[in-house]
């Protein structure tokens, strides 16, 4: 992929905690070098260092919540989704330029657990100021943008089964759909319709979706 591609390509080992791979796309634009990989102990945060600080922080806390919502899924479902994030990355000139960067988990160990994330990175055409870092989940069987964690108020107490039952049907599945979609049962997904209801003290559904999820241009 990396001798195809002009994107930067690198993989992270979760485990360890560092990277394990990055290409050669765009490392005279951005200053680093692909063999500094060699020297673990010298590596720090590799590409992280070229985030705009303003970024860096909202991106990580990006990825926690991602995390959450991955592990409240089934291990065989985990891989199914892919992070899209925009944000602000600084050039050898003192620059930034606005990137778009997509990663996915590839790899994971034998307890379900993300292991290898790949991800890639490319300049965005438009190079407007961006008024924040912005992100979608995208699932990459069934096509559909999928956003729970950034779209719900703190305070609401749902579970992230049924924060992503009721985005099913924010997005217009039936139930039947919905649990041929999650591998689940019919009465399943009626019964946390039911829960998510009771929790948000509402009577159908368009209240639950107007209580939980906030409106938000990507």
């Amino acid at each position: 992929m990396s001798q195809i591609s002009q994107s930067c390509l690198f993989t992270v080992d979760v485990f360890r905690g560092r990277y394990d791979f990055a290409s050669s796309g765009f490392s005279d634009l951005f200053g680093y070098k692909s063999e500094w990989l060699n020297a673990i102990e010298k590596q720090g945060d590799f590409l992280e260092d070229m985030v705009h600080p303003d970024d860096l922080e909202k991106l990580i806390k990006m990825q926690i919540d991602h995390s959450h919502f991955i592990y409240s899924l089934e291990p065989q479902y985990r891989n199914d989704y892919s992070n899209i994030y925009k944000f602000r990355m600084r050039t050898v000139h003192k620059k930034y330029l606005n990137v778009i960067s997509r990663q996915r988990v590839i790899q994971q160990d034998v307890n379900g657990k993300a292991w290898i994330v790949l991800g890639e990175v490319n300049i965005l055409p438009d190079q407007r100021p961006l008024d924040d870092v912005q992100k979608i989940t995208v699932n990459l069987k069934t096509g559909e943008i999928i956003d729970p964690l950034n779209k719900f108020d703190d305070d609401i107490s749902l579970s992230q089964r049924e924060i992503e039952i009721l985005n099913f049907v924010r997005l217009g599945y039936l139930s039947k759909e919905i649990a041929d979609k999650l591998y689940i049962s019919l009465d399943t997904v009626n019964n946390h319709r039911k829960n998510i209801l009771r929790k948000l003290q509402v009577s159908n559904s368009m209240e639950a979706i107007n209580a939980v999820f906030r409106k938000r241009d990507l």
